[in-house]
């Protein structure tokens, strides 16, 4: 199994989750990304998503509650691939074994879902931020928690702390997956993540 989140199957649709939402995320998503956060007005939205005035009422009648819901989105895509390998991970080889599922995807000259939505929204909104914030945070404590299970398994000193080694490796694939998008090559991932886990090593016992 891979990490490729853009080519994972997609979960199936809560069948009480209206239709016209998918849609209106998809959609908003496509826009934010191409034109920025201005783009996400409810006239071009409604547009793109081929849904009526009421329809988008009813979904988001709270218009920032669109942005919020792209960032679920992208994390649940980013979650999705990830959650599985490293809640497999107890040891130190399953941690490289996990940098080798990433480095075998074909994610990396891609970039990160949520990666990619940092530009628009860090600055220029804020509700969009406090949700990547915490969106980060997640995927931070799958990182942490991985390393804890490594540590409790002896793998690791007890000078090691999980939490910074965590924010080490996030900073590390971010990093990683902006330079292989920007070079298309996926060796500029690799780099990032031998260096941080190079950090980890270093508390190997």
């Amino acid at each position: 199994m891979t990490a490729d989140w853009y080519d994972r199957p997609r979960s199936r649709r809560d069948p009480s989750e209206p239709g016209p939402r998918a849609r209106v995320v998809a959609a908003s998503t496509a826009l934010l990304l191409r034109e920025g956060v201005g783009s996400l007005t409810t006239a071009r939205i409604r547009a793109a998503a081929h849904v009526t005035l009421a329809d988008l009422a009813q979904l988001f009648p709270d218009p920032d509650g669109i942005v919020e819901a792209i960032v679920t989105t992208q994390l649940e895509v980013v979650l999705g691939a990830q959650r599985p390998s490293l809640d497999a991970v107890h040891r130190l080889a399953d941690l490289e074994r996990w940098q080798a599922r990433l480095l075998d995807s074909r994610t990396a000259e891609r970039g990160c879902p949520l990666g990619s939505l940092v530009y628009h929204l860090a600055r220029r909104h804020d509700r969009g931020r406090l949700a990547l914030a915490a969106a980060f945070s997640r995927w931070q404590g799958l990182l942490t928690s991985a390393l804890s299970r490594i540590q409790a398994a002896g793998d690791l000193d007890s000078d090691a702390v999980p939490e910074v080694l965590a924010v080490g490796v996030i900073a590390a694939l971010q990093g990683g997956y902006l330079l292989a998008h920007t070079a298309q090559d996926a060796e500029q991932l690799r780099a990032a993540l031998d260096m941080a886990l190079g950090q980890v090593r270093l508390h190997a016992k």
